[in-house]
C-alpha cells in the first residue's frame, strides 16, 4: 500500500488491517550479537524488518531493551517517544553503551540537566547540533530566496515586454482618441465643404431641384410684373385723357381722331377704359404677389429641407463619431488597469532591486551556505529518543526538512496511545513499532499492568488501541488459551472462528482437534493441548500423528559436521536446562528449548549412522524450515523483578 501522506497511510494501513485484508509476511534482518534472550531476539529480528507495523507485548523493562535494540538494529533513522522521562533516558542510556549516536530530546518541562550525566552530554541544548542546523536550514533559505528573485526576473522580464507593448497601445489609443475629438469638433464645417460625397450630392440635387422651380416662378414673375406695368401705364395714360376730357371737351376728339370738331368722344366710353385698365391693373397685381409668395413659400421649404438634411447628417455623424470615442476610451482604460497591474507585479517581485543586484546576493547566500556546511557540526544522531511533548519544543526536530524524516518510529507504553493519535504521530516515519501492554484483559498470556486496560467507572475490561492492534496482528503458531496450549497450523478469520467446530481425539482426549469449513473437507486448523503439556511432547505429537513438522529456529544458521552427527543450530535460541530433543524421523531430532509460547529450535541434529550426510541433511532443512510469516505481534515473558506498571 502506498499513499503521499505519511499520516494517510497510517490511517488506510489501519483501516485495511481492521477490514481483514491480508497482509505480507515478514523476512526477519540478521541481528549482531547481544545480551538478549530468544524470545527478545526474535521480536527485535523481526520489529526491525517489519515494513510498516509490529506490535510488541513487554513489561517496561522487556520493552525497553527491545526498544534500544531495534534503534540499534534499524538500518535508518530512528525516532523513539516514551511518555515517561525516566524511560527515554533509560533507553538513551544503552543506546550509547551500544555505541549508537543517539539524541534525547526534551520537552518544555524537562530539565536539560535531570537526566544522567551521560544523558546530559546528548541533550539538543548540550550538543549544539541543532541550532548548528537550524544555521544550515536558514542559510538554505537565504539561497533559496536568492533564486527565487532571480527567477523573479525572468517573469518579471516577461511583465517588463507585455508592458512594453501595452505602453505602446496608450499612446496609440492617446492619439487616437485627440485625433477622434478633433474630427467631431469639425464635423460641420467638413459637412458643408463636401462636395463629392453622398451628402454632399443629395443637398446639390435638393438645391438644384429648388433652383428650377425658383427660375420658373421667377420668369412668372418678371412677365406679370411686366404685364402689370404695362397696364399700370395705360391706366395712368387712360385716366389723364379722361381728365383732359373732362376739362377740355374738344381733347379727346383731337387726340384720337385729329378732329377738331368738338364733341365728338363720349365721356362715357373713356370712364369704360379707365375702368377695365383698372381691373386688369388689380388682376396683375394679385398675380404678381401670388407669385412672389409661391416663390418665397418655395425659397423656405428649399431652407427647410436643407436644414433637415445637414442636421441629421450631422446627428448621424456626431453619434459615430461619439461612439468612436467611446471605444477609443474603453480601450485605454483597459490597457490603462494592465499597465497598473503589470507595475504592481514587477515592484513587487524585486522591489528596488536590479537583476545584477539579486545575482551578487545569490552568489553571497551560496558562500555563507558553503561556509556554515564545513564548519557547522553535523547532526550524526541516528536515534532521536524524547517523549511526545518533545517533538513541539525542542529544536532538533526544526532540523529534519524531509518528509518523513525518521524510517521507524517505535512508540513505548503504547497501551497509552489513543487510536485518533496513531495518524498524527504515523506522519513522522515510514514504519512503527508499537511497545508495551498490548494483550486484551482476558488474555492468558502474561499481562503487565492491568489496571489501564479498565474503564475508570465500570468493571468492563476496554480494549485499548494496542490490544486490538495485538489481536489483529497475531499470527503466532504458538499461543495459549486458559488452560490449554494451542497450536495453529493456519490464521482463521473471525467468523471462520466462531464457526469453528472442536472434537477430542478419541484415544487421547485430552487433546482437542478443531476444524474449519473449506468446501467439502473441514480443514484441520487447531490442536489445543492441556496447558501443562510440554512443547517437545506436543511437537512429538504433532509429528508422528499429522507428519507436522513445526521448526522454530532463532537467529542465525551455523552447520557442524562431526563423526557422531550433523548439525544445524541457532545460537540465539536459549539453551537451559529446560532444553529437550525431539525425535522425528529416522536419525533427525529436533532441541527444542523454551516453555509455551515462548518456545525455539535451538538445533536440529541428522544421525550419519542413518544415512544423513552434508547434502542431504541441508535439502532436509530447507524443506523443513517455516516460511516467513506474516505475524507482526511478539509476546514478551515477564522480566523477573519487574514491577507492574513500572
Amino acid at each position: 500500500m502506498t499513499a503521499s501522506d505519511p499520516g494517510d497511510r497510517g490511517r488506510q494501513w489501519l483501516t485495511r488491517l481492521f477490514a481483514g485484508d491480508a497482509i505480507p509476511a515478514i523476512a526477519p534482518i540478521a541481528l549482531p550479537p547481544a545480551d538478549r534472550t530468544a524470545v527478545e531476539h526474535a521480536a527485535v529480528a523481526r520489529a526491525a524488518g517489519c515494513c510498516d507495523l509490529f506490535v510488541i507485548h513487554a513489561d517496561p523493562a522487556a520493552g525497553e531493551r527491545v526498544i534500544a535494540d531495534i534503534a540499534r538494529a534499524a538500518p535508518d533513522r530512528v525516532l523513539v517517544l516514551s511518555p515517561n522521562p525516566g524511560a527515554a533516558d533509560r533507553v538513551t542510556e544503552r543506546l550509547l553503551k551500544c555505541g549508537v549516536p543517539v539524541l534525547r530530546a526534551l520537552a518544555d518541562d524537562e530539565n536539560p540537566t535531570r537526566p544522567s550525566p551521560a544523558v546530559s552530554k546528548v541533550t539538543s541544548v548540550a550538543l549544539g547540533s541543532a541550532r548548528a542546523e537550524q544555521a544550515r536550514r536558514e542559510a538554505a533559505a537565504e539561497v533559496t530566496a536568492a533564486e527565487s528573485r532571480i527567477a523573479a526576473f525572468a517573469s518579471v522580464s516577461k511583465a517588463l515586454a507585455r508592458l512594453a507593448e501595452v505602453n505602446e497601445s496608450l499612446a496609440r489609443l492617446g492619439a487616437d482618441l485627440v485625433e477622434r475629438t478633433a474630427a467631431r469638433d469639425r464635423i460641420e464645417s467638413d459637412l458643408r465643404a463636401e462636395t463629392d460625397t453622398p451628402f454632399a450630392l443629395a443637398l446639390a440635387k435638393l438645391q438644384a431641384d429648388h433652383d428650377e422651380a425658383t427660375t420658373k416662378l421667377a420668369a412668372e414673375l418678371q412677365a406679370a410684373t411686366a404685364a402689370h406695368t404695362e397696364k399700370e401705364a395705360a391706366l395712368t395714360q387712360a385716366r389723364h385723357i379722361l381728365a383732359e376730357a373732362v376739362r377740355k371737351p374738344g381733347f379727346l376728339s383731337r387726340l384720337f381722331s385729329g378732329k377738331t370738331k368738338p364733341g365728338t368722344v363720349d365721356l362715357a366710353d373713356l370712364e369704360k377704359q379707365v375702368h377695365a385698365h383698372e381691373t386688369e391693373v388689380a388682376a396683375l397685381a394679385d398675380q404678381v404677389r401670388d407669385l412672389q409668395a409661391k416663390s418665397d413659400a418655395s425659397r423656405a421649404t428649399t431652407a427647410t429641407e436643407c436644414a433637415a438634411l445637414v442636421a441629421s447628417e450631422l446627428s448621424s455623424r456626431r453619434t459615430a463619431s461619439d461612439a468612436a470615442i467611446t471605444t477609443t476610451e474603453d480601450e485605454r482604460a483597459r490597457a490603462q488597469a494592465e499597465a497598473t497591474a503589470l507595475n504592481k507585479v514587477i515592484t513587487a517581485a524585486v522591489p528596488g532591486e536590479d537583476c545584477a543586484t539579486a545575482e551578487q546576493k545569490l552568489t553571497a547566500a551560496r558562500e555563507k551556505a558553503a561556509e556554515i556546511a564545513r564548519s557547522a557540526p553535523q547532526i550524526g544522531a541516528r536515534a532521536i529518543v524524547g517523549t511526545p511533548g518533545s517533538l513541539s519544543a525542542d529544536p532538533v526536530f526544526s532540523a529534519f526538512a524531509d518528509k518523513p524524516p525518521f524510517g521507524v518510529l517505535v512508540l513505548d507504553r503504547a497501551e497509552e496511545l489513543p487510536e485518533a493519535e496513531f495518524p498524527r504521530l504515523a506522519r513522522l516515519a515510514e514504519r512503527w513499532v508499537l511497545v508495551g501492554h498490548a494483550l486484551p484483559p482476558d488474555d492468558p498470556r502474561p499481562q503487565f499492568n492491568n489496571a489501564r486496560s479498565r474503564g475508570p467507572r465500570s468493571g468492563r475490561a476496554e480494549v485499548p488501541f494496542a490490544a486490538r492492534l495485538a489481536k489483529a496482528l497475531d499470527r503466532e503458531t504458538w499461543t495459549v488459551e486458559g488452560e490449554r496450549l494451542v497450536c495453529r497450523l493456519t490464521h482463521l478469520t473471525p467468523d471462520q472462528r466462531r464457526s469453528m467446530t472442536r472434537e477430542p481425539l478419541a484415544d487421547r482426549p485430552e487433546i482437542e482437534l478443531r476444524f474449519t469449513a473449506t468446501g467439502a473437507d473441514p480443514l484441520l486448523a487447531e490442536i489445543a493441548f492441556p496447558g501443562h503439556t510440554a512443547v517437545p511432547v506436543a511437537k512429538s505429537f504433532l509429528f508422528h500423528e499429522l507428519g507436522e513438522v513445526l521448526l522454530r529456529p532463532c537467529g542465525e544458521l551455523c552447520w557442524t559436521h562431526g563423526a557422531d552427527a550433523i548439525t544445524a543450530g541457532w545460537s540465539a535460541a536459549d539453551v537451559g536446562p529446560d532444553a529437550a530433543w525431539v525425535d522425528l524421523e529416522a536419525g533427525v531430532r529436533e532441541k527444542v528449548t523454551g516453555a509455551g509460547p515462548f518456545t525455539f529450535t535451538a538445533a536440529v541434529s541428522f544421525d550419519p549412522t542413518a544415512g544423513w550426510d552434508a547434502d542431504r541433511a541441508a535439502a532436509w532443512l530447507a524443506t523443513h524450515l517455516p516460511p516467513p510469516s506474516p505475524s507482526r505481534f511478539a509476546a514478551l515473558p515477564r522480566t523477573p523483578g519487574a514491577r507492574p506498571g513500572a
